[in-house]
């Protein structure tokens, strides 16, 4: 689950508009004061002020038909470290992107103007969600990064502690918190590993790993050599400091010092600090496209609850192990506990229930299966959180309210993120919901299937379904280290062979 940018640089504005063009103005003058505070260049200016516009003209089209309803918009503009963010909220005719035709760029044609407003929408920002909340309305979120120096910018004018050429690395001299002097270094490290391919396209600018430090959202453990070098490094992320489930990540060692353990020295340290936070589960993703990830994580005490195909770009690169991927990589989900879940009764599809329950035990974790009730359960209409990371070219739904309408919310949904061109899509439904199995029923029969369980993201007994838009895979290309990994592979395969018949 995306986080949202955390602790505003200065108290957020929210800005009530009437729903009619003039509103267009109106909110572009009082954006402009937050984008002079950002330091936003002309370029991105005109950016913003052109999503403005686009957004309100497809706001009145579609959420107030075209000016026969009444109503008012509100606009909350924050400013943060790294990110500009404006979020436009109304509570009018429910709508989503899946209604607007979709404009044909190589004709230049669609069935009318809306298609173009929505196309420049996208091009506009760096990053927008569309939520329906269903009786609490639409809100649509829309977030540019600032300016900040990105590591290529920065690195021929600043000279790295080297080594002499063909000198043995120096010893470690220490494993401790990155210091914010150091991001730069960071950032070097990172291309050591990955070149300019790593997908937390933040990670390259050293601003942006300060703002994250500073927030709580990343904690950072370096291993450094006598001569004052970063040998390696790997981190906690959170979404939020009161998150349920921290990401280890970012583990990343220097090709000279490979071979010595550091990642695993580095890493229990990080797993010692994680057991202080308020977090229960401690996950990562391990990549497929070799073995040495899993087994590291696997001597942590890591174990794979879910196999989640695609999720990371063809164009990750592993220096010095692999160049090029033939296919989107793939991650299991691994999972440490770090605290017991909550001991909430939860709610298993029938065809399910066992494999579920050896994912759960193999992690150390324990379902509470309770018997799913005969009568409607269901709210009154179906309400999701979509969110697209653009990163990774991947959406993340999570079914936060199960209607009567769900076949047709969800076959809707789908249809909307497929045609913003996602890769996969990966739907997250609580199985402490009594309406869960029918969920699942529901996701099957329009070609969703197991990935696996993902605790405490964002519930603590999340079971996730995957999507794929077009895509096939070539699970012989997948390593699975370890009995657990191979048959949640074998099982993912099987599951989705099951739901295309």
């Amino acid at each position: 689950m995306t986080a949202r940018p955390h602790s505003p640089l200065m108290p957020p504005v929210v800005l009530r508009v009437p729903a009619c063009n003039t509103a267009i103005a109106c909110v572009q003058h009082a954006v402009r004061w937050f984008v002079e505070q950002a330091a936003m260049d002309e370029r991105k200016r005109f950016a913003i002020d052109l999503a403005i516009e686009e957004l309100i003209l497809t706001l009145l089209r579609y959420a107030f038909d075209d000016g026969r309803e009444e109503g008012d918009l509100e606009f909350t503009i924050e400013l943060h470290a790294t990110v500009l963010r404006i979020e436009a909220a109304c509570r009018a005719l429910p709508f989503d992107l899946s209604m607007v035709p979709e404009f044909d760029v190589q004709t230049e044609t669609g069935a009318d103007d809306a298609a173009l407003s929505v196309l420049l929408l996208k091009h506009m920002v760096d990053r927008y969600q569309l939520h329906n909340g269903g009786k609490e309305g639409v809100r649509f979120n829309l977030e540019w990064l600032r300016p900040l120096t990105h590591v290529k910018q920065l690195e021929d004018a600043t000279v790295p502690p080297a080594a002499v050429p063909g000198q043995a690395p120096a010893p470690i001299a220490e494993i401790r918190p990155l210091r914010e002097d150091e991001a730069l270094e960071l950032a070097r490290l990172v291309y050591r590993s990955y070149g300019y391919s790593y997908v937390s396209d933040y990670l390259y600018y050293p601003d942006r790993i300060v703002a994250r430090l500073r927030e709580g959202m990343l904690h950072s453990w370096v291993a450094v050599s006598e001569r004052g070098e970063l040998a390696g490094h790997a981190a906690l992320m959170m979404p939020h400091r009161d998150a349920g489930a921290a990401e280890w990540s970012i583990g990343v060692v220097d090709p000279r010092w490979r071979g010595q353990g550091l990642l695993r020295q580095i890493s229990l340290e990080i797993i010692r600090y994680a057991a202080t936070t308020p977090a229960s589960i401690l996950f990562m993703h391990s990549v497929t496209n070799h073995p040495h990830t899993q087994k590291s994580a696997s001597e942590l005490g890591f174990e794979p609850t879910a196999l989640l195909l695609g999720y990371a770009p063809a164009s990750l690169q592993f220096r010095h192990i692999h160049d090029t991927l033939a296919q989107r990589e793939t991650t299991f989900i691994a999972v440490r506990p770090l605290k017991p879940l909550p001991p909430q009764p939860v709610y298993l599809p029938r065809h399910h229930a066992a494999s579920l329950h050896r994912i759960a035990e193999g992690a150390g974790l324990t379902l509470n299966e309770s018997a799913a009730p005969d009568h409607n359960t269901f709210e009154e209409t179906t309400t999701f959180e979509s969110v697209i990371e653009p990163a990774v070219n991947v959406a993340i739904v999570n079914l936060r309210h199960t209607g009567a309408d769900l076949r047709v919310a969800l076959a809707r949904e789908r249809r909307r993120l497929c045609l913003e061109k996602v890769d996969i899509i990966y739907l997250n439904i609580d199985l402490a919901g009594p309406a869960a199995p029918h969920a699942v029923a529901i996701a099957e029969a329009q070609g969703f299937f197991l990935a696996g369980l993902v605790p405490m993201q964002p519930w603590p007994h999340t079971l996730a379904l995957q999507y794929p838009n077009n895509l096939e895979f070539d699970y012989e290309s997948i390593h699975a280290v370890g009995e657990q990994a191979q048959w949640l592979k074998a099982l993912v395969r099987q599951e989705q062979m099951r739901v295309g018949e």
